[in-house]
């Protein structure tokens, strides 16, 4: 009788790959528990991602400039600075009016004890621009020249011009500096200009020197003193031709003009009020800034060596 061959079992194969299987997961534990502490993901957490190549991407040139426009600080500076004194009022507050309505922050020097001096000086300092004493001073050819109530006179004492500076300054409250009125005469007088320095500096404000005299004292005294100074550059108009501010502005606006920085002043006379309504609102388009006018008395400390121009104006004499 022959021997019947042993069968075997189909499920042997499945038993020798669970085998292999369950060996390799144990031999995977112990590898995992030998690892270091900070290599092995602990409870709750996963292994960190391998790095990826980074993808570039090639500039979209639609896209918006994530950092939006430029500052306009820093696309202005280096650019023209302007600061513009009106002198003269206290006698046509709707003049002041409509240079109040001027878009720019122009500063107005105010003569005291003028019909409108403090109502003037309030309406200007309720409307955020600087307020100045335009401060009479004794002109050549006094007393054909007179430059009204309040003046200063090269005869008067330190103490008479001291009281006589404080009136005015009363008759002009807010003021936060002050200019002089005429004063060709006074402006070359050192202890005359000192005194008046003096009671500035106590107070508190600046000085600027509309340049009526060629032998003025003011830049050496204002620097003796350490007060606030600076000079105009140039007046905006003309007593005899009211018509040059419209062209001494139109030629701010020419991009071949190379100056930086002026200081102008002005008058409230109908001519300048209209060409500084109708030509401000161009500056910047034309890369003009204005500026308060202390700002740029605070940047302009010192000699500058300027020259004053001649031109005929009421603060201007022969």
């Amino acid at each position: 009788m022959k021997r019947r061959k042993k069968r075997r079992s189909a499920g042997s194969p499945w038993k020798r790959a669970s085998l292999i299987l369950l060996v390799a997961c144990i031999t995977g534990l112990i590898a995992l528990w030998l690892l270091p502490d900070g290599d092995r993901p602990g409870p709750g957490k996963t292994p960190a991602p391998k790095p990826q190549a980074a993808v570039v991407k090639a500039p979209d040139a639609a896209a918006k400039d994530p950092t939006g426009p430029e500052p306009a600080g820093k696309r202005e500076r280096g650019g023209k600075t302007v600061a513009i004194l009106i002198d003269d009022i206290g006698y046509d507050p709707e003049a002041l009016r409509r240079l109040l309505a001027v878009e720019a922050p122009l500063a107005f020097s105010v003569l005291p004890h003028t019909p409108h001096a403090r109502s003037s000086a309030e309406a200007i300092h309720r409307a955020g621009r600087e307020v100045l004493l335009h401060l009479p001073m004794e002109p050549h050819g006094w007393p054909d020249r007179d430059p009204g109530r309040g003046a200063l006179f090269a005869s008067m004492t330190e103490r008479e011009i001291r009281q006589t500076l404080l009136e005015n300054l009363k008759s002009v409250p807010h003021a936060r500096g002050a200019n002089n009125h005429m004063g060709s005469k006074l402006m070359e007088e050192r202890d005359p200009i000192r005194a008046v320095f003096r009671v500035l500096q106590e107070k508190g404000l600046y000085f600027v020197d509309s340049l009526t005299t060629e032998a003025y004292v003011g830049p050496a005294l204002a620097a003796e003193g350490s007060l606030r100074f600076a000079r105009r550059d140039f007046f905006i108009d003309d007593a005899v031709d009211r018509s040059r501010a419209a062209i001494h502005l139109e030629k701010l606006l020419d991009p071949r003009e190379t100056w930086s920085e002026l200081l102008l002043i002005g008058h409230p006379y109908p001519e300048t009020v209209s060409a500084l309504e109708e030509t401000i609102p161009r500056f910047r388009a034309a890369g003009i800034r204005v500026v308060p006018l202390s700002d740029l008395v605070d940047g302009r400390q010192g000699p500058r060596g300027a020259r004053p121009q001649r031109n005929t104006n009421r603060n201007q004499t022969s």
